[in-house]
């Protein structure tokens, strides 16, 4: 199996107002997990209170404890675009 991406989206509504630093204690804790690549916390200024705790994973990813209130979604990567060297 290829890169797996997976998304846990927290809002500030349904997970409490503290779910910005759940998020990011969470994202410091994936390091130890076999296949970890790398992850990205994201909060939108558009729309105050939701995050998204994006991590990237070779293979299957392992059981993660998602927040209460949080959703959680993986995807398989089946295609991928780098743009070329700028000369």
């Amino acid at each position: 199996m290829g890169v797996q991406v997976h998304y846990i989206e927290g809002h500030s509504d349904r997970c409490g107002p503290d779910i910005t630093l759940r998020l990011s204690d969470l994202m410091a804790g994936l390091g130890h997990l076999p296949g970890f690549v790398g992850a990205d916390l994201l909060c939108s200024p558009d729309q105050p209170g939701l995050c998204l705790l994006e991590s990237r994973w070779q293979g299957d990813v392992p059981p993660l404890e998602v927040p209460v209130g949080c959703r959680a979604w993986a995807f398989t990567v089946t295609e991928s675009w780098t743009p070329p060297p700028q000369a």
